[in-house]
């Protein structure tokens, strides 16, 4: 089954978990520190998602986190996405190459 990315969207978690598995094939922690950090920013979004509905009288602020929270996890897709296809991880389809297809 073929993973895809698309630049400017989220990274799925399906595709990041396919990259991660690419990560020890370069000598640096780089791929798999910035996958850490989505992680901690999705589980971050989705907690100010629920404050939203804990706090109503805070409504507004969570909501600006949320959208904050979204903002930081585009900006770490893409450079997650951009790395990987420096490292030869993506191909010029947006495909996630099979480990085992990666020269």
């Amino acid at each position: 089954m073929e993973i895809k990315v698309e630049e400017g969207v989220q990274i799925s978690e399906e595709a990041a978990k396919a990259l991660r598995k690419h990560a020890d094939m370069i000598e640096c922690q780089c791929p798999n520190k910035l996958i850490d950090i989505l992680d901690v920013v999705r589980d971050f979004t989705s907690y100010t998602e629920k404050c939203i509905e804990k706090y109503p009288e805070d409504r507004d602020t969570h909501k600006w986190l949320k959208s904050s929270g979204m903002n930081i996890d585009q900006l770490i897709s893409t450079t997650l996405i951009q790395l990987a296809r420096f490292e030869g991880f993506i191909n010029e389809n947006n495909e996630i190459i099979d480990r085992d297809k990666i020269d």
